[in-house]
């Protein structure tokens, strides 16, 4: 079973995302504060981390960055309130795996959350199963809002999934991830 350690000062907000997650299936540990979030990181070393960027004392960022330092491998997603670009950049410069926007879709933590933990257990490059429908809408010629109403998620889901798409088969394009796909047999020419 996966661990997730949630690190959010509004206990509510605790509250929601456990709610999300547990039902899947995992772990929930969670910190109000970035220095209780660090001790708890070291004694129950979590596969995932929510971090929201406004803390009391020690905010996100610093946290996101003793992380780092401590473990570069673990997977962090930021949560916020503020959706400022900046933050976003910096955050991703940093090694957050993503950046979600409060109020979020249940759905677009689960996904973020699944497409993080998949990577980190496949940390081969490969496409997921998402991944795979995605490059195969795009084939087809759909936008991300389209896809996004096909398979029931958001278009900001849609685009998460064609960056992770590029990311992963080294392109710039959707086209281009659409002919390495086909080349490299995650998909069939006739899907």
């Amino acid at each position: 079973m996966k661990n997730i350690l949630i690190i959010d000062d509004d206990k509510e907000m605790q509250s929601v995302l456990s709610s999300i997650i547990k039902p899947e299936g995992y772990e929930v540990i969670t910190a109000g504060t970035g220095k209780e979030a660090l001790k708890k990181i070291g004694a129950y070393f979590p596969d995932l981390v929510l971090l929201d960027i406004k803390l009391p004392g020690m905010d996100g960022m610093k946290v996101l960055e003793e992380i780092k330092k401590r473990n570069k491998n673990l997977i962090v997603i930021m949560l916020t309130g503020y959706g400022d670009i900046k933050d976003a950049v910096q955050a991703m410069k940093m090694g957050a795996f993503n950046y979600i926007t409060k109020p979020f879709e249940n759905e677009e933590i689960l996904v973020n959350i699944n497409e993080a933990l998949q990577s980190l257990d496949a940390g081969n490059g490969t496409l997921s199963v998402r991944e795979k429908e995605v490059v195969r809408w795009i084939k087809k010629g759909k936008s991300s809002w389209e896809i996004g109403a096909i398979l029931g998620i958001s278009e900001r889901t849609v685009n998460f999934h064609v960056n992770n798409i590029k990311r992963k088969l080294n392109v710039i394009s959707r086209t281009q991830a659409v002919a390495i796909a086909i080349e490299q047999g995650l998909i069939n020419m006739d899907d």
